[in-house]
C-alpha cells in the first residue's frame, strides 16, 4: 500500500513536517510493507515558507520588522534561487497569545508585513509571494500601507507594487460585513465585543477610501478579509488574491502524488466549518475526490455534526481523533507528536482491514 501523507500543521504544537512525520512512523508501525509518500501542505499561514522552501529550496534571510504591537522583531524570509521572495504575515504581525498582549487587540497593526515588503523591494526581489495567514492584526492592512509610505490624506495616492505580488490567502473572505476580517476573526484575536464596532467601522472606512484610489471594488473581493483586511490593502497596490493552499499544493505537485497513492491522509488542529473553505483539508479532499483517492484525516478537535457531514459529502473516508484518552489541551498539544504516531497507528490497522 502507498499512503500519501499531507497535514497541514497543528497550531502552537506541530510543524506540517513534524506532524507528517510522526503520522508516517504511526503507519509504519501498523503496515508491513507500506510506503509512505511526506507531502506536508499549508495554507499561507505558519510554516507556508517552510513547506515551499522543502519543495524548491532557497536561503533563509533574516529582515526587521515589527510585531502585531508594533514591538520590533526580526522575520524570517525565504528567497528562491530565481530571486522570489517568499514570505509569510505570521513572521511579521504573528498571532499573539492572550498572555502576552500589552494592550488591546483592537490597536493592533500590519506594519510588520509593509516592512517585510520594503525589505523585498530593496532587496532585488524579482516577485513576491506572501502568505496572509496567522496574524495578531485587525486593521485591513492600513499599517502595512504606512510602512510602504503610503499617507493619511483627503486622498490617499496608492503607488503600484514594483514587482509581481501574488497573496496566498488562508481564508477567501471578504473585508467588511458579518463574514468579514472584524466580526469573524477578531474575536479569535482578543478584540473584544464591545470594540467591534468601532473597529469594523474604521476598516470600512479605509475600504472605501482604497477603492476609490484604486478605482475598483475591494471590500468584498474575496480574500480581501485575510491576514485582518490586510488582503485588501496588497489588492489595493496590485496583488492578486488567491487561496493558499491552492496555491501550495501547486508548489509540491499535489495532484501528482495522488496519482500514484492508493490513500492519502491529511490533518488539521480543528475539523469545522472553515474547513471547507479554502483550508489543507478541504483542498486534499477536493484534489483527492478528482482523482478517486481515498481520504482519510486526523484531527485535533471535531467540530459541529453539521461540519462533519460536510466533511463527508466532500469525499472524507473517515476521521480519527489524534487523542486517544480525556486530557486537557494543553497537555494533548505537549505530547501532539506522541498521539499523532499512536492515532496514525490505529488509522493504520484500520487501513489494513478497510483495504482488504
Amino acid at each position: 500500500m502507498r499512503v500519501l501523507v499531507a497535514p497541514d500543521a497543528l497550531k502552537g504544537a506541530l510543524s506540517q513536517q513534524r506532524f507528517a512525520s510522526a503520522v508516517a512512523a504511526g503507519l509504519r508501525r501498523a503496515l508491513a510493507g507500506v510506503e509512505v509518500i511526506g507531502c506536508p501542505l499549508a495554507d499561507g499561514g505558519e510554516g507556508t515558507a517552510a513547506v515551499v522552501q522543502a519543495a524548491l529550496g532557497g536561503r533563509w534571510v533574516r529582515v526587521p520588522a515589527h510585531d502585531a504591537y508594533g514591538r520590533h522583531r526580526m522575520a524570517e524570509v525565504l528567497v528562491l534561487r530565481d530571486g522570489t521572495w517568499v514570505m509569510e504575515a505570521a513572521e511579521g504581525p504573528g498571532f499573539v497569545p492572550e498572555a502576552r498582549r500589552p494592550r488591546s487587540a483592537a490597536s493592533t497593526t500590519s506594519a510588520g508585513l509593509g516592512d517585510m515588503l520594503a525589505a523585498a523591494i530593496t532587496g532585488g526581489a524579482r516577485r513576491v509571494w506572501i502568505g496572509l495567514g496567522g496574524t495578531g492584526s485587525t486593521d485591513g492592512g492600513w499599517g502595512l500601507l504606512q510602512a510602504l509610505g503610503v499617507a493619511q490624506g483627503s486622498a490617499l495616492r496608492l503607488p503600484p507594487f514594483p514587482v509581481p505580488l501574488t497573496a496566498w490567502c488562508d481564508a477567501m473572505v471578504p473585508a467588511t460585513g458579518p463574514r468579514g476580517a472584524v466580526y469573524r476573526y477578531g474575536p479569535q484575536k482578543g478584540v473584544a465585543p464591545d470594540e467591534l464596532p468601532a473597529l469594523a467601522t474604521a476598516v470600512d472606512d479605509l475600504g472605501a477610501a482604497l477603492e476609490a484610489a484604486a478605482g475598483r471594488p475591494l471590500r468584498q473581493q474575496p480574500g480581501a478579509g485575510a491576514a485582518g483586511g490586510a488582503g485588501m490593502a496588497l489588492a489595493a497596490l496590485g496583488a492578486q488574491l488567491v487561496p493558499g493552499a491552492e496555491a501550495v499544493a501547486g508548489v509540491v505537485h499535489l495532484d501528482d502524488w495522488l496519482d500514484v497513492a492508493d490513500v492519502v491522509v491529511t490533518g488539521e488542529g480543528r475539523l469545522d466549518e472553515s474547513s471547507l473553505d479554502g483550508k489543507v483539508v478541504g483542498t486534499v479532499l477536493a484534489h483527492a475526490r478528482a482523482r478517486g483517492v481515498p481520504a482519510v484525516a486526523l484531527v485535533g478537535e471535531f467540530g459541529s455534526a453539521a461540519a462533519m457531514q460536510a466533511a463527508y459529502a466532500a469525499g472524507l473516508a473517515a476521521a480519527f481523533p489524534l487523542t486517544l484518552a480525556p486530557r486537557t489541551r494543553a497537555d494533548a498539544m505537549a505530547q501532539s507528536a506522541h498521539w499523532a504516531q499512536e492515532s496514525a497507528f490505529h488509522m493504520g490497522q484500520w487501513l489494513s482491514r478497510w483495504a482488504r
